[in-house]
């Protein structure tokens, strides 16, 4: 039977064998962390220490900020369409236009960043997006509506950032926690902005000179300038990688002709585009939910544009839990069942969401739609995290890419939706057909998700059965402290 100090040496070699060496931290870490690659294997919520969490928390509040710009128009649908003489179909062109940019962009986005990082890409998006936000007040058509939104809707990568910061920072047996941690605060902003601007818009029209013409178009400043301080923010104080400054992967000269075709390499892998398709399924949902509700609510139950917009960030404002939820569960799952688990967490999940969705477009008085509506919410973001909770397992070597395909498979799914709602007599009717897609394809994941698990933590240390109480393997969850004690004898 190998002794403790040959079963050490020998996973030191096939860490070397897999390229991986014990590095040194660049600073002093508040988190446990694997030495190897110097990624948390912890986290503390209530901390901002340099880099984990720091990063972690620079990452989920930009992309929180550019979701309140993202979705600023939303809340005051109503009154943009009755002061410019819209149509019904005139606002959701607009809608189609907010998010069919954001899906080119999150395409782009996810290869430069895997080359330059996520802090200097989230950054150059936040500015970027603070431009047109300054001057959304000035449209004054469908037109324009359309261009400005669509300008503006390429802040919606910062997604990519946002998954890939974290990703970059944490190890995988917890990204899926941490990714839908920081993605679902993130999407927090699709409530807050109907909440925020609705509030806006009602401090503007309190005063007897402006009226709600003037109560929208004045509205738009205050985004405008958070997304420039979120991106000094972000540039000043975050970290892009524990290593600090970051480099893009280095790869061998065998390996060299693939990583310039990593883009192909990402857009040829068949899992790539099932979890586009899934994630379609519930973030392109939530993006044409956050779209499409305060209009509905206005509508259907005969509300006033503030009482619409307070109801509608209910369902934004169970992001502050439910991505979460979605990204622990799956966590779960897979230190019981692996792989297999994360996958049946995810279908069942979304099939929940189609469900919950044809019981909401039913309900026929404003009380019991918010009650459906909030359990909605609840499983399209927990199945958001269930998605990410996959990811980092694709292809290890083109994270940054497989974040920039699943998250425009989202805007992808938003656009369909909103050209779904185009066709259709009345938004309810319009919900009830999006349930019956989203449960098939929850269906769908049963026989096309086949991931395998690509973590060098799992199994990768034997440890000898003599010693009383020790685990046979690290089984993706022992800590830094055992890993230290690994690598000093290598």
């Amino acid at each position: 039977m190998a002794t403790m100090e040959e079963s050490k040496r020998e996973t030191g070699m096939e860490m070397k064998a897999k390229g991986l060496v014990p590095q040194k931290p660049p600073m002093e870490f508040s988190l446990e962390y694997d030495p190897y690659t110097l990624k948390a294997t912890e986290y503390n919520i209530c901390s901002c220490a340099r880099p984990h969490m720091r990063a972690f928390h620079l990452a989920w509040t930009s992309f929180l900020t550019a979701f309140i710009a993202w979705f600023s128009f939303a809340p005051l649908g109503p009154a943009i369409k009755e002061t410019l003489g819209l149509k019904k179909s005139d606002i959701l062109w607009g809608n189609i236009a907010s998010v069919l940019s954001t899906v080119f962009a999150r395409f782009a986005v996810g290869p430069i960043m895997d080359n330059i990082g996520p802090r200097k890409g989230q950054a150059f998006l936040l500015m970027f997006a603070a431009i047109p936000t300054w001057f959304a007040g000035l449209i004054n058509g469908v037109a324009s509506l359309c261009i400005v939104r669509g300008l503006i809707g390429i802040v919606g990568a910062t997604f990519v950032g946002c998954q890939f910061w974290c990703t970059l920072m944490f190890e995988k047996e917890i990204a899926g926690t941490m990714n839908a941690i920081a993605g679902g605060w993130g999407n927090l902003g699709g409530g807050l902005t109907q909440a925020i601007m609705v509030g806006i818009f009602a401090m503007n029209t309190a005063s007897p000179s402006c009226d709600n013409e003037c109560g929208w178009r004045n509205a738009f400043y205050i985004p405008a300038f958070a997304l420039m301080a979120s991106a000094i923010c972000v540039l000043a104080f975050g970290d892009d990688c524990p290593q600090g400054t970051y480099t893009p992967p280095i790869v061998t000269e065998e390996e060299a002709a693939r990583k310039k075709a990593g883009v192909q390499a990402v857009a040829s892998n068949f899992q790539v585009w099932v979890l586009v398709l899934q994630y379609a399924a519930c973030f392109g949902m939530e993006l044409h939910v956050n779209n499409t509700i305060a209009l509905y609510y206005y509508n259907r139950f005969d509300l006033t544009i503030t009482t619409a917009g307070l109801v509608a960030s209910l369902f934004g404002l169970m992001n502050l839990f439910a991505r979460a939820w979605g990204g622990m569960l799956t966590d779960f799952c897979y230190s019981r069942w692996g792989m297999t688990g994360r996958k049946y967490c995810h279908v069942l999940l979304t099939c929940g969401e189609g469900i919950f969705l044809v019981v909401f477009s039913r309900m026929p008085n404003l009380g019991a739609a918010i009650f459906m509506m909030i359990i909605f919410s609840l499983f399209v973001q927990s199945a958001e995290g269930s998605t990410f909770g996959i990811v980092p397992y694709v292809d290890p070597k083109n994270t940054g890419g497989v974040c920039g395909f699943v998250g425009a498979g989202g805007n992808i799914g938003a656009v369909v939706w909103g050209f779904l709602f185009l066709a259709v007599p009345s938004f309810a009717d319009g919900y009830l057909i999006l349930g019956f897609i989203v449960f098939a394809i929850g269906l769908i994941g049963i026989p096309t998700i086949w991931v395998e698990d690509t973590s060098h933590r799992k199994g990768s240390t034997v440890m000898d059965n003599s010693i009383e109480g020790m685990d046979k393997s690290l089984e993706g969850k022992m800590s830094s402290v055992n890993l230290k004690s690994v690598a000093g004898q290598v």
